[in-house]
């Protein structure tokens, strides 16, 4: 979809929200005054009144410094005689304004924009107007490390840090705690949708929200949006970033310090829909940036006060911790050798009767909630230094066997663009390898990419395997190609050319091979001595 004209238009008034912050208030409209038709704009800038005697000087600091400012077509500045308090100035000043111009662009004192923000929103408001289940556009974005995705798309999340929106959405707005209330008792897949698939818990803000502890429109307005299966567009790259997080704001405790502001323009999607990778890429992101904001934090405290000694020693604590609050997804009679690295306890699930060979690396690149991303069954044998890498999924069932120093890597760095460093592009998610029962790896093996290996199937020593391998089959080679295959109407191995693909129809399903070995082999003998040179300190 391509950029119009920005002058055939009418552009859409900005609203600006500011209480006692002098420095951020200065950031925000020094930003907003190097944008692209800022002089061409309107400027409505709410000011509250103090809600205590401590902040009087501060907000009155603020109200003399606005009064200062150019660069605008023109500036309204609304003085509130009474504190209003951050939800109520917004929700008034927004429904006025919008309903007076048909669309609005909102800010807060905490929020720096790019020279190109406003050329953005205004371009967004005029090419979606008439598009009802787009109800918002935002100039936030959660991709800034990510190449690998369209220059701007659409997700059923809302956002807070700068806003557009047109009078007939802002009108489906309603603020009624009921409405919350029925969010909060909705089953556990509504709340999860809500969470954004579970990545922020948007469902306690709401609790919080009734209970009086927060008072916010966003989460009203998120809601609503919800309600309506409603769209916000995102640019690629932010556009906006919060410099909020120094204790100073209303509600600013989520994340750290935003990245600088790249250069960056994006053009328009003509997809209207959220895109399922588009959804899984975000809600991975927000997952990893509230897990490590709060690990950071601890990390921080105790880096001022332990050795490096000190240090090591409660990393290996810590990794023995994690290991017992997950030992139940660790099955019976199952031996980790004690040199096995894992990062992603949470996210493993081992069955019984199964070794894990010394100096193996077990590795979950993305952790999505409690999803199960490394499966590895029972009665298997993983050989010494194997290496576990996985994308969405790495699944080894049953019967397993590898030799040693094999590769399981589900996941890639992205290259979409050579002139950003591959290390720094960040990895694809999306990938599962699902290795049936009974396989066998030689030594060497490197498994790569989305595939199923077939039951029943041995790979040769050092093969490369980048594609699926049907059930019982012999392959070998880089890439590796199937040369031999089990056929059940002889009842041998025969080669390739030999095959008949007619007694196909006699393969057994996965189902009924499996269940035929575990009738047969409940409890296969596993050489735990093999796995390490000593007893693993773990089981």
């Amino acid at each position: 979809m391509q950029q119009i004209d920005i002058k055939s238009y009418n552009l859409a008034p900005i609203v600006l929200f500011v209480y006692n912050r002098l420095d951020h208030t200065k950031q925000t409209i020094e930003a907003l005054q190097k944008n692209k038709f800022a002089n061409k704009s309107d400027l409505f800038i709410y000011s509250d009144a103090a809600k205590n005697e401590e902040s009087k000087q501060k907000v009155a600091e603020v109200r003399e410094y606005i009064k200062s400012i150019n660069g605008f077509k023109n500036i309204t500045i609304i003085e509130r005689e009474k504190n209003y308090g951050l939800a109520n100035s917004i929700i008034d000043g927004v429904t006025k304004i919008v309903n007076e111009y048909g669309k609005i662009i909102v800010l807060e004192d905490d929020l720096i924009t790019s020279p190109n923000f406003l050329k953005f929103i205004n371009e967004a408001l005029e090419i979606y107007k008439n598009e009802g289940k787009v109800y918002s556009v935002t100039g936030y974005s959660f991709t800034d490390n990510i190449s690998d995705i369209e220059s701007s798309y659409f997700l059923k999340l809302t956002s807070s840090w700068s806003w557009g929106t047109w009078a007939d959405r802002w009108q489906k707005f309603k603020r009624d705690k009921k409405d919350l209330e029925q969010i909060i008792s909705s089953s556990i897949q509504e709340k999860n949708l809500f969470n954004f698939d579970d990545s922020y818990d948007y469902v306690s803000m709401a609790k919080m929200q009734i209970d009086g502890k927060i008072d916010s429109w966003a989460i009203y307005w998120y809601l609503c949006v919800f309600k309506q299966n409603g769209l916000t567009l995102y640019p690629a790259k932010k556009l906006v970033k919060n410099i909020g997080f120094d204790g100073s704001g209303t509600h600013c405790s989520f994340s750290e310090y935003e990245d600088e502001l790249v250069n960056f323009y994006p053009s328009f999607t003509k997809d209207i829909v959220e895109k399922t990778i588009n959804r899984n890429v975000v809600s991975s992101i927000l997952r990893e940036k509230n897990k490590i904001s709060i690990k950071r934090k601890i990390i921080n405290k105790l880096k001022k006060h332990l050795s490096q000694k000190q240090k090591q020693i409660l990393l290996i604590l810590f990794s023995k911790a994690q290991l017992l609050f997950h030992k139940k997804d660790i099955g019976k009679n199952t031996y980790i050798d004690k040199t096995v690295h894992v990062t992603g306890w949470k996210n493993i699930l081992i069955g019984n009767n199964t070794g894990i060979s010394e100096y193996t690396w077990i590795n979950v690149n993305k952790r999505l909630g409690d999803n199960k991303h490394i499966i590895i069954g029972s009665n298997c044998y993983i050989g010494r230094r194997n290496f576990f890498s996985s994308g969405l999924l790495i699944k080894v069932s049953d019967y397993f066997m590898s030799g040693i120093d094999c590769k399981f890597m589900g996941s890639d760095h992205i290259f979409k663009n050579p002139f950003i460093p591959y290390i720094a592009t960040g990895t694809t998610i999306e990938k599962k390898i699902i290795i049936e029962t009974n396989v066998w790896l030689g030594a060497g093996v490197s498994v790569i990419g989305n595939l199923t290996i077939g039951r029943g199937s041995i790979v040769g020593a050092g093969s490369l395997v980048n594609k699926d391998i049907p059930p019982f089959s012999i392959a070998v080679g880089s890439p590796c190609k199937v040369i031999k295959r089990y056929d059940f109407g002889a009842g041998k191995w025969v080669g390739i050319d030999e095959y008949d693909f007619n007694n196909d129809s006699l393969i057994p399903t996965e189902e009924e091979y499996a269940n035929k070995l575990k009738q047969n082999f409940p409890n296969v003998i596993i050489p735990f001595v093999a796995c390490g040179k000593n007893k693993g300190d773990l089981f």
